[in-house]
């Protein structure tokens, strides 16, 4: 079977792909592809239109709103993702990121690197620490949950939670405390990570109403998808410093340019969509992609497609 793969997998899962596939990576050749593997492809009508053999598409990471369903369904070709591969490191940025924000580290690189820092310890840059405070979640998945553990376990923090499967006895067998409501995450945490997927009733969920109930020293940390969040309306809250900061590995156009107003506040930080890049989490996705491959290949896998 030929595999249309245009984008860096790890070199150890792609040495096992090309061993065993014809990997195709120029785009003239899409019509002979019978699979196709995404990272950040946008799998449109058009990008379909021109793939008259292919019959699965395999996503290299968990979500999948960049790719039209409807029209794969139409189409009769298949889709499955690689889900839970990244949440681990997806949770160790979380950390990283809240870390950041409680002791200024970026910005405290960047003023000495400019020249507007001549003393040792400054007070200006007073940190906090984070332990006893409390970490808030908008969505319970995988990386939710090790980030929960991560900074329950080794910072003490309180952990609050809400999702729309969130039950009061399941949150108490995780040890979180149930909130009825994400507008009540948002008025009782000093840290708030948002988990959840994008879909037309998350696009936006978070705008001045939820922001408004924020401490004035509290964050927000988005590592989910950019599009969760009016970035207009969060603008507005960083700059006029109505809420401590933010941390966002994802922004609603990406990627985006780098003069791009947001992501240039002294209470911002930004990285690149790179919650899921590291060694370890690239190699787990690319040996889950071509086990998937192998197991549709072999007809062993229907139980794990979308559809």
């Amino acid at each position: 079977m030929k595999v249309f793969l245009c984008e860096p997998i790890h070199e150890k899962a792609y040495q096992k792909l090309i061993e065993e596939y014809e990997v195709i990576d120029n785009k003239d050749y899409l019509s002979e592809c019978q699979i196709v593997i995404s990272r950040n492809l946008k799998i449109d009508r058009h990008f379909i239109d021109q793939c008259v053999a292919l019959e699965l598409v395999v996503i290299h990471r968990t979500g999948y709103d960049d790719v039209d369903v409807e029209y794969l369904k139409s189409k009769h070709i298949h889709l499955c993702n690689t889900p839970g591969q990244n949440a681990l490191s997806v949770a160790e940025l979380i950390v990283t990121m809240i870390l950041q924000l409680s002791r200024q580290t970026t910005q405290l690189q960047h003023d000495y690197l400019t020249d507007q820092i001549h003393e040792v310890a400054p007070i200006k840059y007073l940190g906090h620490e984070i332990t006893g405070k409390t970490l808030g979640l908008v969505g319970t998945g995988q990386i939710a949950l090790k980030a929960a553990q991560i900074l329950r376990d080794g910072f003490q923090m309180k952990v609050i939670g809400y999702s729309r499967s969130l039950t009061f006895t399941k949150a108490n067998d995780l040890h979180i405390e149930h909130c009825k409501t994400m507008e009540e995450v948002f008025q009782k945490a000093d840290f708030i990570s948002l988990g959840t997927s994008l879909t037309p009733e998350t696009y936006h969920m978070i705008t001045t109403k939820q922001l408004s109930l924020m401490k004035p020293t509290a964050y927000l940390i988005n590592t989910a998808r950019g599009a969760l969040i009016d970035e207009h309306d969060l603008y507005t809250f960083l700059k006029e410093k109505r809420i401590a900061g933010a941390a966002l590995d994802v922004l609603e156009d990406e990627p985006v340019d780098a003069t791009y107003p947001l992501i240039h506040l002294d209470n911002v930080i930004y990285t690149p969509h790179i919650g899921g890049s590291t060694d370890e989490a690239l190699l787990r996705v690319g040996n889950a992609v071509i086990q998937s491959i192998n197991r549709y290949n072999n007809g062993e896998m229907w139980e794990e497609l979308l559809f």
